[in-house]
């Protein structure tokens, strides 16, 4: 499910799978005392640039992965999809992590089946008026072991994926490795709770799995059946990223892992919009460093255009049907 409207899976094509367009990053309650609607306009001028170059470079499909409460904004979303040519996913969800800056008060105080009701409603109804409907549930996770705000969020992140097929993309853990295994605690206990849900490891993406450091458990994770997402790369050497997915080459997982950037951030009140972090380093950089280390065009496929095209795939992936 695009930002225009569903289109079938198979022309995704290559498709960026963690990427960020527009966000506010002020705490939600400032972003509620002192609102900051985006000037469409200046945000087109700045971003639009970058897309139609990936564009030209052969991207199709971007994901952007702006949480509900970080300034997703479907209907800016939707006019750059419209004149870069992208398609462009956006989110459903909760983003508890940050230390609970983003926290708005209803997710908070409503049980999971409120707010379960609430992100179906953004899918069958649209957003917020716009019209505009998730393609994806946006998590942010980072306790070990996890509060009882997470285990809520989650819990009706697997009955809003019941009900509408939508993967669970989930932030978790800390940006980087504080300790060994943290992050990967963190991710398996949220894969046990949705399993114990009734999901398919199929219905989740690890977000940021590159921030662990211990390789076996990427493994672990693809052999479970979960989608091992590494969406931190940068430009520069592209060994760590190389030996990553070569490893879960290796093990027989290609099939399992999403590639991206974390990139982009037209971040509202910064001057200047911040740093906006460009998308074709991955076309540039990786891509290529990826072939000259024995990744054919056939694996180079599965990673950019078959992984994502089944990962965002709107479909119902129950412990059951797997």
């Amino acid at each position: 499910m695009t930002v225009t409207g569903p289109i079938d899976a198979d022309a995704m094509g290559m498709t960026l799978a963690h990427e960020h367009l527009y966000a506010d990053l002020r705490p939600y309650a400032e972003q509620i005392a002192t609102p900051m609607p985006p000037d469409a306009d200046d945000v087109v001028d700045v971003v639009l640039p970058y897309l139609q170059r990936i564009r030209s470079l052969g991207c199709r499909t971007l994901v952007d992965c702006t949480a509900t409460t970080l300034g997703r904004e479907p209907a800016l979303l939707r006019r750059l999809s419209q004149e870069s040519g992208l398609n462009v996913l956006t989110t459903t969800g909760a983003y508890v992590s940050a230390g609970g800056r983003f926290i708005p008060p209803y997710v908070r105080e409503e049980d999971e089946g409120s707010l379960a009701r609430r992100w179906i409603g953004e899918w069958r109804d649209g957003i917020d008026g716009t019209g505009v409907r998730p393609g994806l549930i946006k998590l942010g996770i980072e306790n070990d072991p996890l509060d009882d705000i997470e285990r809520r969020i989650l819990r009706a992140a697997a009955r809003t994926h019941l009900e509408t097929g939508l993967v669970v993309a989930a932030h978790t853990g800390p940006w980087a490795e504080v300790e060994p295994g943290r992050n990967a605690r963190c991710a398996f206990a949220q894969l046990d709770l949705l399993e114990r849900e009734g999901l398919s490891p199929s219905a989740w993406i690890w977000v940021h799995a590159q921030n662990e450091a211990d390789g076996r458990h990427h493994v672990e994770a693809g052999r479970r059946g979960a989608w091992v997402s590494f969406d931190g790369y940068r430009p520069g050497p592209a060994g760590a990223y190389v030996a990553m997915i070569g490893r879960m080459r290796e093990a027989g997982l290609l099939e399992r892992v999403l590639v991206s950037q974390d990139a982009g951030w037209y971040n509202a009140g910064q001057p200047r919009v911040g740093e906006f972090k460009p998308f074709d380093p991955l076309f540039t950089s990786l891509i290529p460093a990826l072939r000259e280390n024995g990744f054919d065009e056939d694996a180079i496929g599965t990673l950019f255009v078959r992984n994502p095209a089944h990962a965002f795939a709107v479909r119902v992936r129950s412990r059951r049907a797997a």
